[in-house]
């Protein structure tokens, strides 16, 4: 009996999640957090001009805000506007052993970069780095610009050179990078999502 219960609530579950964007469509996209968050896309064409100081400054706030680790907030931000800086951890990248494909360009011309580094021996400083950048690239999108989270180019990005010429806080280490920018073209359609990976346990 109890066995026949628990897979009635699973079948329940399930048909519950395989029609979720029927059932609750409309009530999400009345909210414009939810509709951000399902609208959001990796952009990879920029236009040139520059993000304002103020834009900046908010994307930057709004990544302070995301959670780390019993609250250490043991993170940091590097903003990079110099083309010459970027084009030099591509350059090392490749060099540590990163590869490209011919033409490809890793920050996709995009007019700044933000780098977020975690102290080396944290236990927890990918995962804190990962939430900051999430909670960058929601509010990018809500202020009507384009992000692409980045780590091909972390062979440079770590290098001791490129860590010197960010001026990154002593034993600091980059665990990712997000391009931004505004979008020069459309965003891409989303792929359909998988219904085969949530588990629920009774």
């Amino acid at each position: 009996m109890k066995s026949d219960l628990c897979l009635t609530k699973r079948t329940v579950w399930f048909k519950m999640i395989e029609n979720i964007q029927e059932v609750a469509g409309e009530v999400f996209m009345m909210n414009e957090t939810i509709q951000t968050l399902l609208t959001r896309r990796s952009i990879r064409s920029f236009r040139p001009e520059a993000i304002p100081q103020s834009t900046m400054e908010s994307l930057i706030q709004a990544a302070k805000f995301a959670p780390t680790a019993m609250g250490l907030q043991d993170r940091h931000f590097t903003i990079v506007n110099d083309a010459k800086i970027l084009d030099h951890i591509v350059e090392v990248a490749v060099k540590n052993g990163a590869t490209f494909l011919k033409g490809h360009t890793p920050f996709y011309h995009a007019p700044s970069v933000v780098v977020v580094s975690a102290p080396e021996n944290s236990r927890y400083g990918r995962e804190n780095v990962a939430c900051a950048i999430e909670n960058l690239m929601l509010a990018a999108k809500a202020l009507g610009l384009g992000t692409c989270y980045i780590c091909s180019v972390l062979p440079g990005l770590q290098d001791e050179v490129i860590r010197k010429e960010l001026k990154l806080p002593e034993n600091y280490i980059p665990y990712g990078c997000v391009s931004v920018g505004y979008p020069a073209e459309e965003a891409p359609e989303p792929k359909p999502r998988r219904t085969d990976d949530v588990t629920i346990l009774p």
